[in-house]
């Protein structure tokens, strides 16, 4: 194996490792503003906890659009130089990842009100699935019989997780499963962008304000303007509190900046598919750290769910896949000898 492929080899690794990291952090960062975030104004809203997933993601994408700036502007200084895509070309490529992508952090972040961050990993074991459904109706695409008897596998586990839940709440299941699927076509559409010579950073550049208006809008329908107000008068009456909360949405803004690139790297890395895998394995991790840090209850049923799951995983990625087209028949064309007069050039 030459230089470059081991260096490139390391550089993946590295970059899938610090993915794990970030996905289970991120998850946590947020379940402890939802439940430790608390702030008291009295006069206006009393003591509430600061559980407001859609301005959280605003948030999130806002922090992601900033530091890429910073870094394409004044660290890489290719701001100028990178792909540029006008306003129509952003309106069709990137606006519709941008929707998947605040529909999908939107949802999950909603069901992280309702249900703890383990069965919300458990939810996301089905995104093979959901690719793989959603290779088969829009890209015409044919898997093997591996593929389909997985699925089964990975359908009952999570049947299993999902009656055996103590936290179970129905919106945050609906929630997660809607996050779930749009996740599975986010992965499906930037790994289309990024062949088109653009790297996860420019990507996220060009992504992330198109989220944040998608999310603000539907925060101010759901959540209206409550928690910039929460804020507002929390830092006059309960100042700490209210500071307390702004840094835990700093640190999951710089989180889910770091998140959101090195998602786009391992896509341009490996593939969309791939990413599904690793993300089953994160699930595994996420649920685990869940335990430990919130001491929600995790029942042998429900770790018999997940090692059902991860079996149909194993079988999909071991032997099952998508079945390749036959190869053309070659027809044999009978070379007929050129004659070539003396002093010409055969044409």
């Amino acid at each position: 194996m030459s230089e470059d492929a081991i260096e490139s080899n390391v550089k993946t690794a590295l970059t899938v490792v610090l993915w794990f990291i970030l996905n289970i952090t991120i998850s946590n960062v947020t379940k402890w503003t939802y439940v430790y975030g608390k702030v008291c104004v009295k006069e206006y809203y009393g003591c509430e906890h600061f559980k407001f997933p859609f301005m959280v993601t605003v948030i999130h994408m806002l922090f992601s659009w900033v530091c890429c700036f910073i870094y394409l502007k004044f660290f890489r200084q290719s701001l100028s130089k990178g792909p540029q895509l006008n306003f129509q070309q952003q309106l069709t490529k990137i606006a519709p990842l941008a929707a998947c992508v605040a529909g999908s952090f939107g949802a999950s972040n909603v069901a992280l009100k309702y249900i703890f961050p383990s069965f919300n990993q458990m939810l996301g074991s089905m995104t093979p699935l959901i690719t793989v459904l959603i290779a088969c109706i829009f890209q015409g695409k044919q898997y093997n019989t591996w593929t389909w008897g997985s699925i089964f596998f990975i359908s009952g586990g999570l049947i299993v997780c999902g009656v055996k839940e103590v936290n179970f709440h129905m919106l945050g299941l609906s929630c997660a499963i809607c996050a779930t699927v749009l996740r599975a076509v986010k992965s499906i559409m930037q790994g289309q962008l990024l062949t088109e010579k653009m790297d996860a950073v420019t990507l996220l550049y060009y992504m992330a304000p198109w989220a944040a208006a998608c999310l603000f809008a539907m925060g101010v329908c759901v959540e209206g303007l409550k928690p910039i107000m929460l804020l507002k008068y929390g830092l006059a009456q309960d100042a700490e509190a209210a500071q307390n909360v702004l840094l835990l949405l700093v640190l999951g803004g710089l989180n889910a900046c770091l998140l959101n690139i090195t998602n786009f790297q391992v896509t341009a890395d490996t593939s969309a598919v791939m990413l599904n895998v690793l993300g089953n394995v994160k699930n595994c991790i996420g649920i685990g750290v869940s335990v430990l840090i919130f001491g929600n209850p995790l029942l042998m049923e429900q770790t018999l769910g997940i090692s059902i799951c991860l079996v149909g995983v194993y079988f999909y990625q071991k032997y099952g896949g998508a079945i390749k087209p036959p190869a053309p028949a070659k027809t044999e064309v009978e070379l007929q000898p050129a004659v070539v007069e003396e002093g010409k050039i055969a044409s």
